[in-house]
């Protein structure tokens, strides 16, 4: 087939597997992400190079385009989506043109360069990088390394230095260029000048140092939960081991992508401290290993490739180096992927040579099958009720999933079934704070004031700073204090929290409740225009000031 044809047949295969995505809606990490996120709805270019205060990610180029989104489509999903298709197809674009380039020009490497982008479009284990709108960090990294690694074989260096710097900006895993560079001139057998590989070490140690200033004197999150990645809480040896077996998981879910989940957080990955359960995935890993170097010593420059993209795209996030702050996630697949597509384009041209009529058979029923996969996966994504109910049937054992879960039955009123869902989720982790901040909230409305209270003040203490939920928790503990006649320690919570957050509104209005119930007017009208101020749609404070006889509008105002 010509170019233009492949080029094209690619765009139709991802227009149709992805097309169902585009009425999706914002779903899980979105809210962190964009929804709740000054980088995106109030951008500025000083907000964009600060790191995210949740995650403490330094992503600019990736919140500037969910900016744009933002601005463009006045905060509709539909865009953000649309966009994500565009990338990913951009992203499948660029690997054919870069396996053609590493490959060679020959008839049969063309080919196997198109098979492998075949796949790559098509393949389920992408879902949640194109599906997931806070996924595009993924997609971002991994079409501008595509492009500086093109870039870089045809010798046009300052554009690919661009790339790269873009693609760092995009997600950190992206330091794995230069690796990738001497994989590839190592495979190809054609080494550029010194400079060709100086420049990008330099621009890497150069971002790495900037990203620990920035970070302050760290990598990645301040802290790690133990429910995200229970490897942070066990000795390095072990976390490594399971490290490894929780590799041999991507292994799996790339050849057979039947069950995916948006998460596999605790309980749901068994962890182990024994070499009964850990030295097969050791052995099984040394021998991987030992294979791809047995093909860098034979130069077998297929072989090579896929396992260099395939292992160096893992290389960061693997929980192998350092922790990270999950200890799964199928979007961190999507730039390995590349590796596993090239490499069953490589079997399949085997398979070809030999029998060319099963080889096209065989490849048509796998892109059909993971076609299907996927567009049947997408729907998953087509709203937190959707995803989560998802979840939970695949990983019944989460308690995040569960969570979750029945935090969208309290939002619809459907009080029995969150019930249920937080229990089963406290039964697996009875020291949940979000979820016990949830039931707590059911329970108020329920009239179990006296179960409430426990469950709040439970998650209160329970929860840090860094939770996004902590200011929420704490006045919601305030607020029933205050419900209960137990003034002094709601003023307690609520003067610890307007120190520590002082632009949340909430606290300020609850507050200002308080010193009106006592009697204390003008601290009272201080605090409720305080709110007011921080969000003028503050109801409670509005209706202090009306209690105190001044107009809120004004306050506001002022």
């Amino acid at each position: 087939m010509k170019q233009s044809l492949c080029i094209a047949l690619l765009l139709a295969v991802v227009a149709l597997v992805y097309g169902n995505t585009l009425g999706n809606g914002f779903t899980m990490d979105d809210g962190i992400y964009i929804l709740r996120n000054p980088q995106v709805t109030n951008v500025s270019v000083r907000g964009l190079f600060t790191p995210h205060k949740i995650s403490n990610v330094f992503r600019p180029v990736t919140f500037a385009s969910f900016a744009l989104n933002w601005r463009l489509g006045r905060g509709r999903p539909f865009g953000f989506h649309l966009f994500n298709l565009i990338l990913h197809a951009a992203a499948t674009l660029l690997l054919y043109l870069l396996l053609e380039h590493l490959l060679g020009a020959s008839p049969p490497a063309r080919v196997m360069a198109f098979v492998a982008a075949l796949v790559f479009a098509v393949h389920p284990l992408h879902t949640e990088a194109v599906s997931s709108i806070a996924g595009r960090a993924e997609v971002l990294a991994a079409g501008f390394l595509f492009a500086a690694w093109i870039l870089h074989l045809q010798d046009r260096q300052i554009p690919a230095l661009v790339c790269f710097v873009l693609a760092l900006l995009s997600k950190e895993s992206a330091v794995i260029f230069l690796p990738l560079l001497l994989t590839g001139d190592y495979a190809r057998g054609k080494w550029k000048p010194w400079l060709r590989y100086a420049l990008p070490a330099g621009v890497t140690l150069v971002y790495l140092g900037l990203l620990w200033e920035i970070q302050g004197g760290r990598f990645g999150q301040v802290t790690i939960s133990q429910l995200d990645n229970p490897l942070v809480v066990i000795p390095e040896r072990w976390r490594i081991l399971n490290a490894l077996r929780v590799a041999w998981k991507y292994v799996a879910l790339h050849f057979y992508p039947a069950k995916l989940s948006c998460d596999y957080s605790f309980n749901t990955i068994p962890i182990y401290l024994d070499w009964r359960h850990t030295l097969p995935a050791w052995v099984a890993s040394f021998a991987l290993v030992s294979a791809w170097i047995w093909a860098v010593w034979k130069r077998r420059s297929g072989l090579i490739l896929a396992g260099g993209i395939y292992l160096g795209g893992f290389a960061v996030t693997a929980n192998i180096l350092m922790p990270t702050g999950t200890i799964m996630g199928e979007r961190l697949a999507y730039l390995p992927s590349a590796g596993f597509c090239l490499l069953v384009a490589l079997a399949w041209n085997w398979l070809q040579g030999r029998q060319r009529i099963v080889a096209l058979g065989a490849l048509t029923a796998v892109i059909a099958a993971f076609g299907m996969r996927t567009m049947l996966r997408n729907q998953d994504w087509r709203d937190n009720l959707s995803l989560y109910s998802a979840g939970v049937r695949v990983s019944p054992g989460s308690a995040k999933m569960h969570g979750n879960l029945g935090g969208e039955y309290l939002a619809s009123a459907q009080w029995d079934m969150a019930a249920t869902e937080f229990q089963t989720a406290l039964r697996i982790l009875p020291d949940y704070p979000d979820v016990l901040a949830s039931f707590g909230l059911l329970e108020i409305w329920r009239g179990h004031n006296e179960s409430a209270g426990h469950m709040l003040e439970r998650a209160y203490y329970l929860s840090h700073r860094d939770n996004p939920n902590y200011d929420f928790m704490a006045v919601n503990y305030a607020a029933l204090l205050m419900q209960t006649n137990h003034m002094d320690g709601a003023l307690d919570v609520l003067n610890r929290e307007i120190a520590q957050a002082p632009s949340y509104s909430r606290a300020w209005s609850n507050r200002a409740v308080i010193r009106y119930k006592q009697g204390q007017a003008a601290p009272a009208r201080s605090d409720a225009e305080a709110a007011l101020r921080l969000d003028p749609e503050n109801t409670q404070a509005q209706k202090v000031l009306q209690m105190l006889g001044s107009p809120a509008q004004s306050a506001a105002q002022r």
